[in-house]
């Protein structure tokens, strides 16, 4: 919570917040879970990328 107080201080009150800060808990979307591969977080290939 330091870090955080120090980068708003730094960059603006807000320019960082909380995760959960602002989470709606009746929001019309969700995540699809099911889209996701089980290796997210491990496999950069596997990252979603943009053509341009």
């Amino acid at each position: 919570m330091e870090a955080l107080d120090a980068c708003n201080r730094l960059y603006g009150r807000g320019s960082l917040v909380v995760a959960s800060a602002g989470v709606v808990k009746d929001r019309s979307w969700s995540t699809k879970f099911e889209m996701r591969s089980p290796r997210y977080t491990t496999r950069i290939g596997e990252l979603p990328t943009t053509t341009a």
